[in-house]
This record gives structure tokens, sequence and C-alpha cells, in this order.
């Protein structure tokens, strides 16, 4: 049997028509059939964790990160004294893992959602294989669980350079801390960037958690009396109340402390610095629990942002043209 020009054409033209029904003429199979061993939870956190840290960037700042720590942890100055030496290198490293842990949370935030944004959402189309609660629920996971793996590193890589301190268990408790407060800010990008796009999740992301950090210090300073009340300070207490607000852990308390003890000086605020344990209020439960309810309402606004893009990509993307479907 043979074809001519016409007929080869025509075959080509069921081909394709038949590859946008989701059928493989080839096989017999649904192309649904055969992919639905890569659809599920495990598979979305797959396609996660190979655009983070199953990549290069994340593991190369990463490792970029903790030379830099042992760099500090060696070179730093600290005041005279073991205590004081000790925790004038602990802020030293703090601070870099601190800034490591949000930008790492920035660049997860990115690299999760940056490839859905120039795919509008295709996998959450009707010929995609993603669902709104396993996209969302991967993302979440792999996001979170990176960044838990990271600070991990890094507090090891602190501890294993101090330990013959006194301060372990608190710098542990410290670290631990720092990721926490880090977690919302990766959740906050990721449900600006889902909904308005990436500027707004990169920028806008972390502007609100400054604003509820100083948010969260203006009212400690008003309990204590050391700020007198103003319309301002009542304007962004009262923003401050939707924006996440980091938890504070007793090692910063013991830092301010023997800064001021040190420095022979006595414990007085500097803009948004404190010095003086009787100026930190250490999170209690309460916090906590507040802190939990502002997680969760933000994993709950990213699922409602992947419903909405997954509504968007259904009707964007038709996997049966109308003028076939008629036929």
């Amino acid at each position: 049997m043979t074809f001519g020009r016409g007929s080869a054409s025509r075959v080509f033209f069921i081909y394709a028509a038949a590859k946008t029904l989701w059928f493989d003429p080839m096989t017999g199979a649904a192309l649904v059939q055969r992919n639905e061993h890569r659809s599920g939870l495990i598979a979305e956190i797959r396609v996660a964790w190979a655009r983070t840290w199953g990549g290069r960037l994340l593991p190369l700042l990463l490792a970029g990160v903790a030379l830099l720590v042992v760099v500090q942890r060696l070179v730093t100055p600290a005041p005279a004294g073991v205590v004081h030496g000790e925790l004038g290198r602990l802020a030293a490293v703090n601070e870099t893992v601190g800034f490591a842990l949000m930008v790492g949370a920035l660049v997860s935030a990115y690299r999760l959602l940056s490839f859905d944004l120039s795919s509008e959402f295709e996998s959450l189309s009707s010929r995609g294989t993603s669902g709104a609660l396993t996209f969302t629920a991967g993302r979440l996971v792999v996001g979170a669980g990176g960044l838990g793996l990271a600070a991990i590193a890094l507090g090891l890589v602190v501890e294993v350079f101090d330990l013959s301190g006194r301060y372990q268990r608190e710098e542990a408790v410290h670290v631990a801390t720092m990721f926490v407060n880090a977690v919302p800010l990766l959740m906050l990008a990721m449900v600006l960037t889902c909904t308005f796009g990436r500027i707004a999740g990169m920028i806008a992301s972390v502007v609100m958690l400054n604003l509820g950090a100083d948010a969260a210090y203006q009212r400690a300073a008003l309990a204590d009396g050391f700020i007198a009340p103003s319309g301002l300070y009542s304007i962004e207490e009262a923003v401050g109340w939707l924006l996440p607000r980091p938890l504070v852990d007793p090692f910063t308390g013991l830092l301010l402390m023997d800064k001021s003890v040190a420095l022979q000086q006595f414990p007085v605020r500097q803009g948004t610095g404190v010095w003086g344990w009787d100026l930190i209020q250490v999170s209690g439960p309460a916090d906590i629990v507040l802190f939990a309810a502002y997680l969760l309402a933000l994993a709950v606004l990213f699922y409602v942002a992947c419903r909405w893009r997954a509504a968007q990509a259904h009707r964007r993307f038709v996997p049966i043209p109308g003028w076939l479907e008629g036929r």
C-alpha cells in the first residue's frame, strides 16, 4: 500500500489530532494514562526539588555561606574575655546565617514558581498532571524542608567550630529560631509571586517582613514605656498584625546583655537595636500560637492562589479544539 503526498499529509494531521486528544496512535494508550505515574505529591516534590536544591545555584550558595562562616569564626575580632569573645564571634556568624536563610527563602520562592509563571501554570491546566492541592503541598514541603536542611548544615558548621563553648544549646535554639523566622518570608514570597508575579514576590515580601518586625519592636517599646504613643505607631501596629512578626529566643538577650557589659554602657536603644536584657521580650506560648496561625493562613492563601491560577489555566488551555470536537 502506497501513500502519495496528500496521503502523507493526512496521516500527519491524524497523528497530530490524536496527540491533541491525548491519544497515542502508536501504542493505543491515552497520554493521560501514561502520565498517571508522574502525578501526585511525590512527583511534585521531585519537580520542586529539581528546581531548587537539586540544581547548582542553591547548593553553591550554601557552600559559599558555610565557607564564609568558617572564615568569620577564625578572623572576627571579639571583646576581651572568654565569655565576651565567644558571644562576640557567635553574634558575627549568626548575622551571616540569618541573612543567608532570608536570601535562601527568596531564591527558593523564585525558583519554585518562576517556571510555572513562564508557562502560565500549564501544569495546573486540564492537560496538566498537577492538582492545586498537590502543587501547593509539594512546593511548601520542598521550600521549608530545603531551608531546614540549610539551617542544620550551617548550624553544624557553627557548632563544630565552638565545641568547647558554653552556649552550644542556646546557639542551636537560636539557629532554629532563625530558620522558623525565614519560613514566613518564603511562604509570603510564594503567595505574592503566585498572585502578582515575580517583582511583587521578591520586593513586597521583604518590605512586609521588615514592617512586621518593626511593629513587633514598637509594641515592646511601647509596653515598657521607652517611647511615647503616637498616631504613626498606632498605624504601624494595626498593619503589623497582618504581617509576619519574628520570634525571639533567649540567646538574643544574652548577646545584647553581654555587649552592654563588655562595652561598659548603660542599656539603651539605638534605632531598632536593643542593648540590655530588660528590654528583650522572649517569645512565649501565645506568640508561638499566633505565629503558627499566621503560617497556616499563608498556606491557605497560597492554596487559594494556586486554585485561581488553575482556573485561569483551565480556561486558557483547551485540550480539544472546538472545530475538532464538533466533528
